[in-house]
């Protein structure tokens, strides 16, 4: 049984993140036979590049982010449209066509912003009509499609998320620093975090020891990973293959613009 000491950035860990779950049987098994839809967001554009061979501009790969210190959204004009594959190939149809179609063997990938002691996942959301999330989880859960949000453990929250979505939503706040927006959990997800990452990848097991950094370590997890010598090998080149990530540029939209100035702390003028 061998050892090692592993810490990972931001940017490597969602690239340790999305090469697991395009490994992962359910995937596999969607790309061959059925749907695997990607919702927009910065951890699912990893995904979208592994599965497509081709880079994306990441950071506008999403419409909700937070960047430069507030929660935002990025410009109208780039929104990108969610990425659904049929048997491998792009879809031709609408994505809520696919919706209409997928089952338990289908597979709907939706990135999050927290998870918790209890490996519960929640997403923002901040458009009124509850935005990707409310759109597709009526869908995605009444017909059991198998669920799975990527997320690192950047994104470890202590306070149980069916908790802490209590206190939020996009008309329950006087003030912030940001966008205004509601914790939605999400139930019926599967979690691939560092740790199922590695254990997917290598085979190894990844106990997480410490978290944060400074320097361009900023939001880093450090990891200890065990396991026999041919796993520990592989864990090793998996490790060595994405280290250096670079981390994405800001890509927040005008305040002047902004269509949710209203329900904005900084655009309404409440801060």
């Amino acid at each position: 049984m061998k050892r090692a000491l592993v810490t990972l950035t931001p940017p490597e860990s969602k690239r340790l993140i999305a090469k697991a779950v395009v490994a992962m049987e359910e995937v596999q098994h969607a790309l061959k036979h059925g749907f695997v839809y990607i919702a927009t967001g910065t951890t699912a554009a990893y995904i979208a590049e592994e599965l497509l061979g081709e880079k994306i501009e990441k950071e506008k790969w999403t419409v909700g982010t937070i960047s430069k210190g507030r929660t935002c959204v990025t410009p109208k004009n780039t929104w990108p449209k969610h990425l659904v594959l049929y048997k491998g190939k792009p879809f031709e149809g609408e994505p809520i066509e696919a919706l209409k179609e997928m089952g338990p063997k289908d597979v709907f990938i939706k990135g999050g912003n927290a998870i918790d002691v209890n490996w519960n996942v929640a997403v923002f959301a901040a458009a009124p009509d509850g935005g990707t999330i409310g759109k597709t989880f009526g869908w995605t859960i009444t017909k059991g499609v198998f669920t799975i949000t990527p997320i690192s453990l950047e994104k470890f929250v202590p306070t149980p998320v069916e908790e802490s979505a209590k206190l939020t939503g996009i008309y329950s706040f006087d003030w912030g620093t940001g966008l205004y927006a509601a914790l939605v959990p999400i139930p019926h997800a599967h979690p691939v975090t560092e740790v199922e990452a590695y254990r997917i990848l290598a085979d190894v097991e990844a106990i997480p020891i410490a978290a944060g950094g400074a320097g361009g370590a900023e939001g880093s997890v450090t990891l200890v990973l065990k396991g026999e010598d041919e796993a520990m090998e592989k864990a090793k080149e998996i490790t060595k293959a994405v280290k250096g990530e670079p981390y994405l540029k800001p890509y927040t939209e005008d305040c002047a613009v902004c269509p949710f100035a209203k329900i904005c702390g900084l655009g309404s003028g409440a801060f």
